[in-house]
């Protein structure tokens, strides 16, 4: 993020502040306050109008729903935002405006979503900066959270402060994910390249050499494949040349494939030998995921996708968080809601409690494992 960036973003934010009566420079740093007592919660999600985002802002507009729209004294509203790219340049630049999008709204309190890295690159600084609580379900390099890069995670903290937080593992809690679904001694990993899909590749390597496999070129009969990156024709490609070429073998897909529309893209001997893991909970897997799916039902007149309850999880956390804050009026200011995000204490959310360090990262992230086509 250029300083030409941040500057432009933090003018937007200064001017917005100053035609409401606070222009001053250090309350945006330090976060700032909301304009009266309505608040509004962002989703910034790659065309939130479909598939798996439109799943994550359903489920977190049903949880709002189910709290009424209030915390306390505040009405709370909800608005999306699309950070969608054909490209990693093009994600990047949708991030960031949607990110100043948040940023120029007086009365917004926080932003669910960037569901990946090359998105968070962008908008991970620029909300930290200007003091919003930022959580991501899908932007999963290691360096936001912990030192994986020269100056992580510090040059994404430009305020010197935790704003974000990630609800789902990161690149190295998903590897070593990927490889107990690999299941094997013999792994090949294939990375579609790029700074993203490297970046979770060779925390696949380290994460298989701690494991006790072998890393090769060929996965021979009885090995695995481990993809590395975000593009599912990229990922089906390669699930059908290793059920030519190595019927035996087994191919696994990471989260952001998971995330992805592959409906029909891997079919036959190659979805046989597919197997996703993913952030998402198993679908019906426990009581209060079986009635947030009905819940989902009644409101929404369709089944929900596996990541629908990480929207409704996500929405769960920020409001009590506000609900935190409000407590001794002031969930209008934002450094109090995200002092409240990181106060230690455990968040109870349709996927069970969940607990996020001062670091930014959860306590314990959950993956599921299923085949291609199963989902």
């Amino acid at each position: 993020m250029t300083r030409r960036a941040l500057a432009l973003a933090l003018a937007l934010l200064a001017a917005a502040l100053a035609s409401a009566g606070c222009g001053n420079r250090d309350a945006i740093r330090r976060g700032g306050t909301t304009v009266g007592t309505t608040l509004t919660i962002y989703a910034s999600l790659p065309t939130p109008g479909r598939g798996t985002a439109r799943d994550i802002a359903d489920g977190a507009k049903l949880r709002l729903a189910q709290a009424n729209g209030k915390i306390g004294k505040y009405t709370i509203n909800f608005n999306s935002l699309d950070e969608a790219g054909g490209t990693r340049a093009a994600r990047t630049k949708a991030a960031a405006e949607a990110a100043r999008t948040a940023m120029a709204d007086t009365q917004t309190a926080a932003v669910i979503g960037t569901l990946d890295s090359a998105a968070g690159r962008a908008s991970i600084p620029l909300l930290n900066e200007a003091g919003y609580l930022h959580v991501s379900l899908g932007a999963t390099y290691s360096g936001f959270t912990r030192p994986a890069g020269p100056d992580d995670p510090e040059r994404w903290q430009p305020a010197a402060r935790r704003t974000f937080a990630r609800l789902v593992g990161d690149d190295r809690a998903q590897a070593r994910a990927l490889v107990r679904a690999a299941g094997a001694r013999r792994i090949v990993v294939e990375s579609e390249g790029g700074e993203d899909a490297e970046a979770l590749a060779r925390e696949v390597r380290a994460a298989a050499r701690a494991a006790g496999a072998r890393l090769a070129a060929t996965p021979g009969p009885r090995g695995a494949v481990i993809y590395a990156g975000d593009d599912p024709i990229g990922a089906a490609g390669v699930a059908e040349s290793v059920a030519r070429e190595a019927p035996g073998a087994r191919v696994v897909l990471p989260d952001a494939i998971a995330r992805a529309d592959t409906e029909g893209l891997i079919k036959g001997a190659a979805a046989r030998r597919t197997v996703f893991v993913s952030s998402a909970p198993r679908p019906g897997s426990t009581p209060e995921l079986r009635t947030f799916e009905a819940d989902f039902e009644r409101a929404y007149g369709r089944a929900p996708g596996p990541y629908a309850a990480l929207g409704h999880a996500a929405m769960t956390t920020v409001l009590l968080a506000v609900a935190r804050a409000a407590q001794d009026g002031k969930a209008g200011t934002r450094q109090r809601v995200i002092d409240a995000y990181f106060s230690g204490i455990a968040f109870e959310t349709v996927l069970g409690p969940l607990n996020v360090k001062s670091s930014g990262e959860v306590y314990l992230p959950r993956f599921s494992v299923h085949p291609a086509g199963a989902r």
